[in-house]
C-alpha cells in the first residue's frame, strides 16, 4: 500500500477570532490543495462543522498549505486590478462570478484599500452570488462590502 501524505506539520494559531491551521508538507502539497483548492475548502468545512458539533456556535478557521492562501491572495488582487481598471475604463460596473465568501471579502479589501473612488458589493444568493466592482457614485448606498 502506498502512503497517502508524507507527514505533514500542523500549526494551529488564533487570529482576531479566525483560527488559521497551517499545514506544511514537503511533496503532497497539491493533493492537500487538490484542484482549485476544493480540497483544502473541503477540509476547511469539515473542521467547521465538526467544531460547529462540538462548542455549539459558528468556528471560523482557515486552512493553509504551503503558502497557498498568500499565493492565492496574490491571484485576487491581479484580478481585482483587472476588473477595477475595466471599470474605470468603461465607467461602469464589472462582474466576478464563481467567488467563494473567502475570496469575495479579500477582493473587498483590496478594492476598499486601493480605489477610495471605487466600491465592492456582492449581489445574487448562493450559487448566483456574484462580486460587483462599480463607480463609488453608481453604487448602492452603504455597500462596500458583503
Amino acid at each position: 500500500m502506498s502512503k497517502i501524505i508524507d507527514k505533514p506539520e500542523v500549526e494551529v494559531s488564533e487570529e482576531d477570532g479566525i483560527y488559521h491551521v497551517t499545514i506544511k508538507s514537503d511533496e503532497d502539497a497539491p493533493v492537500v490543495i487538490g484542484r482549485h483548492g476544493e480540497t483544502i475548502k473541503a477540509i476547511q468545512k469539515i473542521l467547521e462543522v465538526v467544531l460547529y458539533k462540538k462548542v455549539g456556535e459558528s468556528v471560523e478557521i482557515l486552512v493553509n498549505v504551503n503558502d497557498y492562501r498568500e499565493k492565492q491572495k496574490e491571484r485576487l488582487e491581479e484580478l481585482a486590478e483587472r476588473f477595477t481598471q475595466k471599470t474605470k475604463e468603461l465607467r461602469s460596473a464589472s462582474y466576478i462570478r464563481g467567488l467563494s465568501s473567502y475570496e469575495r471579502k479579500l477582493i473587498h479589501e483590496y478594492v476598499t484599500q486601493n480605489y477610495p473612488d471605487l466600491a465592492s458589493y456582492s449581489t445574487g444568493e448562493g450559487r448566483d452570488r456574484r462580486l460587483v466592482i462599480d463607480l463609488k457614485e453608481n453604487a448602492p448606498e452603504g455597500s462596500s462590502e458583503e
